[in-house]
Parts: C-alpha cells; sequence; structure tokens
C-alpha cells in the first residue's frame, strides 16, 4: 500500500474518507513501517511495529492476533504486542478497537483470521473515530509483516521481562507473586498489591505517561521500593508493585511517599500521578488477580480525583458495603 492509498481505503464504505488528521498520521506512520520491513528477524519486525502504532496512539497498547476459528478467546494466537507479554490478557476490561488485517495467502491450509487491536486500560481516555480510521487505513500495511511469520506456530514466544522497562510483564507478574500466597498464608503474613497510574488535569490530549515518564518513575520505585518488592507493567500507562508483610496502613504512607516523589518527576507537565491500593490478609483465599482488579479500581478512584483537584491522589480499595 502506498501513502495515497491511505487517503481513500479500499476498505472504506462508500463514500468515506479518511479525514485529514488520520492521513497525515497514516502517511508518517506507513514510511516508518515500511522502513521495518528490511529487518531481518519477522518477529522483532512486527513487534518494532506495534511499538511504532502505539506510540501514533497515545497511551495505548496494540495486539496483533490471530484467530483460527470463530470467536475469541483462548484459541487465539497472540503474533506480537505492545507492550510486551501483555497480549489480550487486559483487553477485556479496556476501551478497544478492533480491524482486521487481509491475507495475501492462507495460513497452512488453515482458515485464519488476523486481526489489530488497539487498547486503552479502563478509565484512560477513549479512542475515538480518527484512531479508527487510523487503524483501518494501516492494517494492509501489516499484511507482509504477518505473511512473515510461521501462522501455523504457537505465536511468538512472550516475553517474561517487558524489554522498554525490564519490569514483569503482566502473566510473568502474576504468576510471580502467586508462588508467594502459601508461603505467606503459612507464616499469617499480610501484603498489598500498588497500582500506578497517571492523568491530566490540564485537559491537553498529551499522553498522560510518554515513555520517558515511564522509565523515569520505574526508575524511582525501585530506588523507593525493597529489593524483595515485585515491579510489573500491567498496561501502557499502568504499572504496579506488591509488597511482603505490608499493610494497608504502612502502604498508604509509602504510596503518599511514593505518589509526591512520582509527581515531583513531573513538575509542570499538568500530569499528575495517582496510586490505588489493596491488601490481602492471610488466609483469605483471595488471589493475585483478583488483587491486582482492586488495586486498579482504586487507582481509578485515585485518577478521578487527582483530575479534580490538581495534584496527585491515593486511594485503597475499599469492598462494597
Amino acid at each position: 500500500m502506498t501513502e495515497q492509498d491511505i487517503v481513500h481505503h479500499p476498505n472504506a464504505p462508500a463514500g468515506a474518507e479518511v479525514c485529514n488528521t488520520a492521513v497525515a498520521r497514516g502517511a508518517g506512520l506507513a514510511r516508518l513501517l515500511s522502513s521495518l520491513l528490511t529487518l531481518p528477524d519477522a518477529a522483532a519486525a512486527i513487534s518494532a511495529a506495534c511499538a511504532l502504532i502505539a506510540a501514533e496512539l497515545a497511551d495505548a497498547g496494540i495486539v496483533l492476533a490471530c484467530r483460527r476459528a470463530a470467536g475469541a478467546g483462548q484459541g487465539d494466537t497472540v503474533l506480537a504486542d505492545y507492550p510486551s507479554g501483555i497480549g489480550l490478557t487486559d483487553v477485556a476490561n479496556a476501551e478497544t478497537i478492533t480491524v482486521i488485517v487481509p491475507r495475501s495467502t492462507p495460513g497452512q491450509g488453515k482458515s485464519a483470521e488476523v486481526y489489530l487491536v488497539a487498547w486503552r486500560s479502563r478509565g484512560d481516555r477513549r479512542l475515538n473515530a480518527d484512531d479508527e480510521q487510523l487503524l483501518q487505513a494501516i492494517a494492509p500495511l501489516l499484511t507482509p509483516f504477518v505473511e512473515r511469520l510461521m501462522l501455523g506456530s504457537d505465536g511468538v514466544v512472550p516475553h517474561a521481562l517487558d524489554p522498554e522497562t525490564g519490569l514483569w510483564c503482566l502473566p510473568s507478574f502474576i504468576e510471580q507473586i502467586d508462588r508467594r500466597f502459601d508461603r505467606l498464608d503459612i507464616e499469617g503474613r499480610i501484603g498489598t498489591m500498588f497500582a500506578f497510574g497517571w492523568v491530566r488535569s490540564d485537559g491537553s490530549s498529551a499522553p498522560e505517561a510518554s515513555s520517558i515518564v515511564i522509565k523515569g518513575s520505574v526508575a524511582c520505585l525501585q530506588e523507593m521500593l525493597r529489593p524483595i518488592d515485585l515491579i510489573g507493567r500491567i498496561g501502557p500507562t499502568r504499572l504496579a508493585a506488591w509488597c511482603d508483610g505490608v499493610d494497608h496502613l504502612i502502604a498508604a504512607e509509602r504510596g503518599d511517599r511514593i505518589v509526591a516523589r512520582l509527581d515531583s518527576l513531573l513538575a509542570g507537565s499538568g500530569r499528575h500521578a495517582a496510586i490505588g491500593i489493596a491488601s490481602r490478609w492471610p488466609q483469605s483465599g483471595d488471589d493475585p488477580a483478583t488483587l491486582l482488579m482492586r488495586a486498579r479500581q482504586g487507582l481509578e478512584q485515585a485518577r478521578l480525583k487527582a483530575a479534580a483537584q490538581g495534584r496527585p491522589a491515593v486511594r485503597i480499595w475499599q469492598p462494597p458495603e
């Protein structure tokens, strides 16, 4: 597909045109994607392509997946994603746009549909019509990348660590926490999950957390948390940490210090940091996914407060009455 093809996309409804904004974004992205076709490693090329698309859709995650049977779910194979390793894990709870990537050859004799998903974490700003038009326009540009991959395989091997930050990816983060729960139950010790995010209070459409913000915040967390604490990347603009032996009161004090430090990194940017907290008592039976869900619910409450008041916020999750 050429840059001219982006203006009048063949899959667009009759008479429809990609808006000027999407055209400009798509033309630049087309050139960048084309340059990746020269990379000898197909997996590296498509991973880099996902990162480029995500950069164009600020605060978004990107998943390229293959579906061999009707319906999405466990049968879908993730071919590439950004942030790396999250895949379709968080998409069900996210704001999403899905477009089909056309194929020029069948998938090893099997019916296979390849699709591209853009997603933003729950609570983030919504994806809009320009974003969808951009994805529709660039989907055919991914066809050469897809054809280089072995669609009959199990897909790319997921990373245990996020290449951009060095943190645990979401599935690995959950797995590492789960390994600790039996010991914590035996020892009768509590533990706490932190969820970290950002929000803009200046009304700007600029990213809530750019790559620079994410990396700087990771360095800050690694400095302020203990070596035994686990830190993971759980979304395009979301981080999390699990801390053994920390109750909700200690967590609140620690959260206040951390959020103040994170916010100082953002001075003058129109952004504010927010933290959600959820604690686990021994023998409660709560699993890591449940704790992370609760911490994220607290985070969204903190983000709303931070946006309204123009300063950082911390919220502890409370069970509904």
